[in-house]
């Protein structure tokens, strides 16, 4: 009898581990506390379906753990010397995804149509969160294109971090890329129907770091399709697609046109290093000079990530006093952060573990790192790992991916 019972826990860990990978999912569109609460149980789940040995040995021995982990060990070492140990403990709290995700996802063994499933809902919770999203333009699309005129942009899921939502839709091009070489004819055409879904969205959208890790993507696979002779008029004709189609774009979507003009409005004055009241680019680049001059103060250690914001604070009112609290950045990227919570130690730990992405182990290299480069690009532009629904998408989507890629690899040999 127990031998049985046992046998029954084996099948229903791994059905348990499922739901609750759909419940982050739910509670990305849905519900913070949700999503926190998933990922904690998620977490403990862990120990009981390895045990406590056999969770160590695969947390130690794999390599993504380390890395996505010492995101999170960094700030939290810097607590022995911040002065404002509540903001310190809100930083620890937001990054334990980096920590929590990875440690839970140890030793996960889902079928394919599990994973396939996960993969598929986020499809599904993506697309009506960009229905959502354009209900407005539909409703009004005047008052929308004059609104982008002036920075601002459709609402979208994520509690509106527009940032993320259009880089996860990125994400999911790249799942629906891979997911089209294993479909039969038929679920192709959906797959392409979809695809050309997202892909106008993002311009409709029009979101920088989402439309430049598309065509960064969508031009690597070109390229790597080109390499082969039997396809290479394919991948040239497509290329010249993917190069002209922004142009296309601009004369028919009034939305990424309203863009385009604003960021070359907003510029002009960024190139000028003149402020721009309710501008982006200018007061993203003073951010990262009021950042250096933090790491000039503290060089070694930093500031401490409980004490960036009063660090920063106290330098914008000397250099920049014409900016409000609510134009303040701190600061515009990661590298930025990490400089001024921990100081050199803390920009070239962080640069380490960015180049160690790039040569973990996976079973199609190429893939992997096309979606490394587009992860680290996110952290030059934005600061993805200071808000929750960045340190939960990044683990999630290389520990997705990764799975992914495995399932695939197993598929191809079988």
């Amino acid at each position: 009898m127990k031998s049985s019972f046992s046998s029954r826990l084996v099948n229903y860990w791994p059905r348990l581990a499922e739901g609750l990978l759909w419940t982050m999912v739910l509670g990305l569109f849905l519900s913070r506390a949700l999503l926190s609460l998933s990922i904690g149980l998620f977490f403990l789940l862990a120990f009981f379906r390895l045990g406590w040995r056999r969770w160590w040995m695969e947390a130690t021995q794999d390599r993504l753990v380390w890395i996505l982990g010492s995101l999170w060990l960094l700030p939290f070492l810097s607590g022995g010397w911040s002065a404002d140990l509540s903001a310190w403990g809100d930083v620890i709290r937001i990054k334990l995804p980096l920590l929590l995700l990875p440690l839970g996802w140890m030793g996960l063994s889902l079928e394919k149509q599990a994973w396939e499933r996960l993969g598929w809902g986020l499809v599904v919770c993506a697309f009506g969160g960009v229905v959502y999203s354009l209900l407005p333009w539909l409703q009004d699309a005047v008052t929308v294109q004059a609104d982008y005129l002036r920075g601002k942009s459709l609402p979208t899921p994520l509690g509106n971090d527009r940032v993320r939502f259009s880089w996860l839709i990125v994400g999911i091009l790249w799942w629906l890329h891979q997911q089209w070489g294993m479909a039969s004819r038929q679920k192709q055409r959906w797959i392409l129907a979809l695809g050309l879904f997202f892909v106008l969205y993002l311009h409709v959208l029009a979101v920088r770091i989402g439309l430049v890790c598309f065509y960064l993507l969508a031009g690597f696979l070109l390229l790597r399709q080109g390499m082969q002779p039997r396809h290479r008029r394919t991948a040239l004709t497509l290329m010249a697609l993917l190069l002209i189609l922004p142009f296309i774009l601009y004369r028919t979507l009034p939305t990424f046109r309203a863009r385009i003009d604003y960021i070359r409005y907003d510029w002009s004055y960024t190139l000028q290093g003149k402020y721009l009241p309710g501008g982006n680019d200018a007061i993203r680049m003073q951010s990262l000079q009021a950042a250096g001059t933090c790491i000039r103060n503290g060089p070694i250690y930093g500031a401490g990530f409980g004490d960036i914001r009063s660090a920063m604070d106290s330098v914008y009112a000397r250099l920049q006093r014409e900016l409000t609290a609510d134009e303040r950045i701190y600061p515009a990227n990661e590298w930025g952060v990490y400089g001024v919570g921990m100081g050199w130690v803390g920009m070239i730990g962080f640069s380490i573990l960015m180049i160690g992405l790039f040569f973990l182990r996976s079973t199609d290299p190429f893939r992997w790192r096309c979606w490394v480069l587009v992860t680290v690009l996110s952290f030059v532009t934005d600061i993805g790992l200071e808000v929750q629904y960045g340190v939960f998408l990044v683990p999630f989507l290389f520990l997705f991916f990764r799975s992914a890629d495995r399932l695939k690899n197993q598929e191809i040999r079988g």
